[in-house]
């Protein structure tokens, strides 16, 4: 049942069941292409069940509307699916948390066990149309209106030019640790005197998300123990660091921004979904560049001669950051 853009669509009723799984990023994409293939095969019915009941909590935020049902893992022998469209049906977690757990009759299916990667069904979808964007429900757009008072984000600030910053300084251990990047003492200092001129020359606002964040036991799953206590050394009346109360949520806040400054991640990845102009990648993971590349996806214009020197030739200096990010803020202006 996988489509292309533009071929010609045959439909045949069934009901398509996907396991979805990883982390928020992956999920995110893996909704981007079940989205599709919905929407591309209006005759069949998709049916989503999470692997993971945080994850499935904290998306619960997002309007399904284009599927049958939303449900966990475990009710996937209650539903009739015919087939599946199964994404990274060898990864080990998913195997050992989900797949092994079935029935012999449901894991058996050769569709259950083929090796589909979302990026490469993502990949002809780029940049993403209004319809195909995972967007918020109703009750997702309340939670959003609450979750604004909760960070104590003044809506006005809005009105006048905002900068998203995402923080994600890997550790050592982590497969995409910190190889060829500068100590986290020098990028936040290089950060903060970056701003702090653009708050001086603008007057704009920053948002910093993954930073200032205590972990607790009742935030330790979204977190996933990576937020650093520490924050960016800027004006209180001029920053806002958020609180790391929602995944799905502050996406949809820093994606309002005028201009984004992220290191590289699911976050950042799902952030140039929804607004592919006016993200400014830096300082990020070498062996995420690396197979963001070799997967070709163009995601902050990385395939260009312009992002490939961005990404990897580039030193990140204080007045090269502070002139892209200047050029992001005002692009519209500049294009005029």
């Amino acid at each position: 049942m996988t489509s292309n853009p533009g071929e010609k669509k045959t439909s045949s009723p069934s009901i398509v069941g996907s396991v979805l799984h990883g982390a928020y990023g992956d999920y995110y994409e893996q909704l981007v292409c079940l989205k599709h293939l919905a929407l591309a095969n209006p005759a069949s019915t998709v049916e989503l069940f999470f692997a993971s009941e945080s994850r499935f909590k904290e998306l619960a935020v997002y309007d399904y509307s284009w599927a049958g049902g939303v449900r966990m893992w475990a009710e996937l022998p209650d539903v009739p699916v015919t087939s599946f469209h199964q994404f990274q049906a060898h990864d080990l977690e998913l195997q050992k948390d989900v797949l092994s757990n079935l029935p012999s009759a449901i894991r058996e299916r050769p569709d259950l066990q083929t090796r589909r990667l979302p990026w490469l069904e993502m990949r002809p979808l780029l940049p993403l149309s209004p319809d195909r964007q995972i967007a918020l429900s109703a009750e997702g757009q309340e939670r959003l209106r609450k979750t604004i008072l909760e960070e104590e984000i003044d809506r006005s600030i809005f009105r006048k030019p905002t900068i998203g910053v995402l923080w994600r300084y890997r550790s050592r251990a982590s497969y995409a640790g910190p190889v060829f990047q500068p100590p986290a003492e020098v990028l936040v200092k290089r950060y903060s005197a970056v701003l702090r001129r653009l708050i001086e020359e603008t007057g704009c606002h920053v948002l910093v998300c993954g930073m200032k964040i205590e972990t607790t036991d009742a935030n330790r799953q979204r977190t996933d123990n990576k937020f650093p206590s520490y924050g960016l050394d800027l004006p209180a009346s001029h920053c806002t660091h958020l609180k790391g109360l929602s995944w799905p949520l502050e996406v949809e806040i820093l994606s309002r921004c005028t201009a984004a400054l992220c290191h590289l991640s699911g976050f950042s990845e799902v952030l140039w979904l929804k607004r592919p102009h006016g993200v400014v990648l830096t300082a990020s993971s070498m062996a995420y560049r690396i197979r963001l590349l070799a997967r070709r996806m163009p995601f902050f214009g990385l395939l260009s001669p312009r992002g490939i020197s961005h990404a990897f030739l580039r030193r990140h200096t204080e007045s090269y950051l502070y002139e892209s990010l200047r050029r992001e803020m005002f692009r519209d202006r500049l294009e005029s």
